[in-house]
């Protein structure tokens, strides 16, 4: 270790012998360019300068902390540049690279100027130092120079407050998505329906779960090398091949129900959909849809329109075999008419003639009864076109034809048309409000005039509805609510209560789609309600 009174009398010796020769004449004379060939021609020459310790007065402990110092300075200036290069090999995405370059050159040389402040106390190379701080500055104003330049950028992005709410924003975003995504997959397992996608760049395939399930596939399974033909046998493998490439070439799209072949050689009823997605420059990108396991519902359809097929056949069959019988019989109603026609009554004796009347009056209520199954099988058979009717008009015209019998029973007849129109086809309307009125006058209480109200309104669902109330006998529901409507049902001991006119007014309601019921009770009269269906 150096004592520090050598070092003081060595230094006071040598400075002034070196350090007090600075030549200042033979500099002044030199001229600039000579200056400068001479500094870089000695870079590493330290003749012209003593070692530090040597030149002024340094303590023992003030040297050593000057050069510790140094030393630790240029540690830690080292030691920064190898976390910045290390960083920036690491991270790629660090933002900035250039700049943290410049930082890590300008410090390396501020770290090596420091090392050799420290070691010129023993080599005392103050022009390599001068050259080392000149480059040091110009890395510096150049670091200084960009940093400035990028300031703006920098002061643009977001702090790190900002950041965190960013990055919580999108947790909770990432949060919900993933909940929607398994609610999507889970509706997707539960329906049985999956969606698939082709690029049509690359051709790769993509599936969803589901169809991998329906299938029958394992998830592994590539759908890019999907065969067709594995898959579906004829007419189905034609019907897919001809929609698939139809949907890439012209870009239709397709919704078809097909049966499958699964990878286990089950098979199902699937209902196949496809459609073009196309790019920013209206380019067909990708092929798109949703596979559907349907086979439930495909064989109960089936099912159904089998057993429809069956009863529609047999419908045609009662049908016929109906028309048949009835004309058959009316064939042979109508030569009874015939025969009793022929036969002179004035040649029985009263006995006979007595059963010949019985016989006739059988005879024409056969043909009565003829006529009348035979108007029903019309109703159900024929179409008849309905057209815009006046409920007024329409009643107006049926009390003109029983005006007679409103007159002789003193019947009231009393209209509260709030809705004036309907949609039905005329016949039956004026059937429907004759029978309705000649029951209403018909099965009148003895002693009292009949009071007749029709009147019509709209429903909770806007449906028109007709009702007819009236103050007569009534009927007794708990006895014949179920056959109130029913043919040659009849509930009074009246000779001319036939049974057919609620039993046609229900057929040509039904056979519009409407709908009629009855609120009634002996000796309370009775409600008829129509409810008319117009959306037919």
């Amino acid at each position: 270790m150096i004592k520090p009174d050598s070092l003081a009398s060595k230094a006071h010796s040598v400075c002034g012998a070196q350090c007090g020769r600075v030549q200042h004449a033979a500099i002044a004379k030199a001229g600039l360019y000579q200056q400068v060939k001479d500094f870089f021609s000695g870079i590493f020459d330290t003749s012209n300068w003593p070692a530090r310790w040597h030149c002024g007065t340094w303590s023992e402990f003030h040297g050593w902390l000057y050069i510790f110092s140094d030393l630790l300075i240029a540690v830690s200036y080292f030691a920064i540049p190898l976390l910045l290069i290390i960083l920036l090999t690491k991270r790629k995405d660090v933002p900035f690279p250039k700049i943290l370059w410049l930082f890590v050159v300008f410090i390396v040389l501020c770290g090596i100027t420091h090392l050799i402040d420290a070691g010129i106390f023993w080599w005392p190379a103050y022009r390599l130092s001068a050259l080392l701080r000149l480059f040091t500055g110009i890395v510096s104003v150049t670091t200084v120079y960009t940093l400035y330049r990028v300031m703006p950028t920098v002061l643009s992005l977001r702090s790190v407050n900002e950041l965190q709410k960013e990055i919580n924003e999108r947790k909770i975003a990432e949060e919900k998505l993933a909940a929607s995504e398994f609610l999507l997959l889970e509706a997707g397992r539960m329906g049985k329906f999956g969606g698939w996608e082709m690029d049509l760049i690359t051709n790769k395939i993509t599936w969803s779960e589901t169809i991998f399930d329906i299938h029958e596939l394992p998830y592994d399974y590539d759908p890019t090398f999907y065969d067709f033909s594995r898959f579906y046998s004829e007419p189905y493998l034609t019907t897919m091949t001809q929609a698939l490439n139809e949907c890439r070439d012209t870009g239709t799209g397709y919704d078809l129900e097909v049966q499958l072949i699964t990878a286990k050689n089950n098979r199902v009823w699937v209902r196949a959909r496809g459609e073009m997605l196309y790019d920013e420059h209206s380019q067909p990108a990708k092929l798109r849809g949703v596979f559907m396991d349907i086979d439930k519902y495909k064989l109960n359809e089936l099912s159904l329109n089998k057993t429809v097929e069956m009863v529609t056949k047999n419908n045609q069959q009662l049908k016929n075999f109906t028309h048949i019988l009835s004309h058959n019989i009316r064939n042979h109603a109508s030569n009874i008419s015939l025969v009793s026609s022929l036969i002179d009554e004035s040649t029985l004796d009263e006995e006979n003639a007595e059963l010949f009347q019985k016989v006739k009056k059988i005879s024409e209520g056969l043909n009565t009864t003829l006529e009348d199954l035979s108007y029903a099988i019309k109703i159900k058979d024929e179409i008849i076109e309905a057209e815009r009717l006046s409920f007024k008009e329409i009643t107006g015209k049926i009390l003109g034809i029983i005006g007679s019998d409103v007159a002789a029973n003193l019947a009231v007849i009393t209209q509260q048309f709030e809705v004036e129109e309907v949609t039905f086809p005329k016949i039956y309307l004026e059937s429907i409000l004759m029978n309705l009125l000649n029951n209403a006058i018909k099965y009148r209480k003895p002693t009292v005039e009949p009071r007749v109200l029709l009147k019509t309104y709209r429903d909770e669902n806007g449906n028109t509805v007709l009702e007819c109330t009236d103050n007569g006998i009534g009927i007794d529901l708990k006895l014949h609510e179920k056959k109130i409507f029913g043919l040659y049902k009849t509930f009074h001991d009246r000779k001319d209560s036939h049974g057919v006119g609620l039993f046609l007014t229900k057929t040509q309601i039904d056979s519009q789609g409407g709908q009629i019921t009855v609120k009634s009770k002996p000796n309370s009269g009775s409600t008829f309600k129509i409810t008319f269906n117009e959306k037919n």
